[in-house]
């Protein structure tokens, strides 16, 4: 972790921000610093999005043995506000400190929870943004469970062929 942590932010990736194109493409200046999970949250694809398809939520599910794999990236802390906008900070996200587990020790990060007026539990996600979080995960190598965990979701095929074609282009690079 190369930044100064008073010049720096940790944030909690577990959706298509794990994807490094698609993070790089947000924040350029963002560091991968490390793996790890959040314990009693799972991921679901309730929130609703502005293109009608379902978006990554980590649903806080009380249950300790429930863990939440995902990637922490260090961010500058200007940068930050950049991201909150990408993640509709206050719209459709909140934000929230969770603890992190590592594999030595642990660190608090920010994460983005879906608001509960964004939530409707019919959704699924598009297969191109459910792609970008497999891409994601495979790229940082997280626990083969956890990846065969999200391949399990089902998936839309989004009509909209040019967004479908945008997206794909950014992991098929």
């Amino acid at each position: 972790m190369t930044m100064d942590n008073a010049s720096s932010v940790f944030v909690f990736a577990y959706g298509s921000n794990m994807c490094m194109q698609r993070m790089w493409g947000r924040v350029p200046t963002a560091i991968p610093a490390t793996i790890g999970f959040t314990s009693q949250r799972k991921l679901v694809f309730h929130k609703r999005s502005d293109d009608g398809s379902g978006k990554a939520d980590a649903a806080f599910t009380a249950v300790p043995t429930d863990r939440l794999w995902g990637v922490v990236y260090q961010l500058r802390r200007e940068d930050k506000s950049v991201l909150d906008q990408y993640e509709f900070l206050g719209i459709g996200y909140n934000q929230e400190k969770v603890n992190v587990v590592l594999e030595e020790g642990s660190l608090e990060a920010w994460i983005y929870v879906a608001r509960r007026e964004a939530i409707d539990p019919s959704l699924r996600p598009y297969s191109w943004y459910l792609d970008y979080i497999i891409h994601g995960a495979c790229q940082h190598r997280l626990p083969d469970k956890h990846i065969d965990y999200l391949r399990s979701f089902d998936s839309l095929i989004d009509l909209d062929s040019a967004r479908r074609a945008r997206n794909r282009q950014l992991i098929e690079k």
